[in-house]
């Protein structure tokens, strides 16, 4: 196997060294939080944050209407009191009296309107608690699975990264040197139908007869400076 085999080898080791490693990343991120409990779990704070602001909006009407009956009630008392004789006065009372029931009335309205907000929001939360129980249950069920999985990944690493390295070791020192040069990525590239796969440009008839010939020396693609490999 000449040099620019045994680099075309080494790359294929490279980029299954890099998927698999892709794959054991995800499987790590996996394990150690499961996206969906996680979107559940953000899910469920601002549920949560939703049902403290209906009820501190409830806890304030509560206080406010409190303040207002209590109010209405003094100013009731005064008008039957029978103390104001001013006709005046008593219909200004009485004018006065009937915008605080008007207003008290709003105000219940209000409250129905948030008690209401409440239920929903209540409603809201269970839902997601009961949606996040369950991505929960089959997290923990999943991960069995997930780490013989895991485990399989990182022995196909070692493998792969065992023969990268062997092959790597096969690769003469001034081939390694050309493989690390060559800023394309990636640096080695088929040659098919005297063309190079990788940029689709045609071989020089010199560097196709160095291939067919199966000689140590490397040939570059004279358009993106791969070295290349006949198929």
């Amino acid at each position: 196997m000449n040099p620019g085999q045994l680099l075309l080898r080494y790359q294929g080791q490279v980029e299954r060294e890099r998927a698999v490693r892709e794959v054991i990343e995800r499987l790590e991120s996996r394990l150690a939080s499961d996206p969906e409990v996680v979107t559940l779990e953000e899910a469920m704070q601002e549920a949560r944050a939703a049902q403290d602001a209906v009820a501190a909006r409830l806890r304030e009407s509560d206080h406010t209407r409190e303040d207002h009956r209590s109010k209405l009630r003094t100013r009731e008392k005064e008008l039957m009191s029978g103390r104001i004789r001013n006709p005046t006065e008593l219909m200004q009372m009485s004018e006065e009296v009937a915008h605080m029931k008007a207003r008290f009335a709003e105000e219940e309205d209000a409250e129905l309107h948030l008690m209401e907000e409440g239920e929903a929001a209540d409603e809201a939360a269970r839902s997601v608690a009961s949606n996040l129980a369950d991505a929960k249950r089959v997290s923990a069920a999943e991960e069995p699975a997930l780490k013989e999985e895991l485990e399989a990944a990182r022995s196909e690493l070692a493998e792969i990264e065992a023969e990268r390295d062997e092959i790597w070791a096969q690769v003469p020192p001034a081939a390694q040197a050309a493989y690390k040069r060559t800023r394309a990525q990636p640096p080695v590239a088929r040659v098919v139908g005297n063309q190079c796969t990788a940029c689709r440009v045609t071989v020089t008839s010199s560097g196709m007869q160095t291939l067919r010939k199966g000689l140590d020396e490397l040939v570059h693609c004279e358009h993106c400076s791969r070295i290349l490999v006949l198929a």
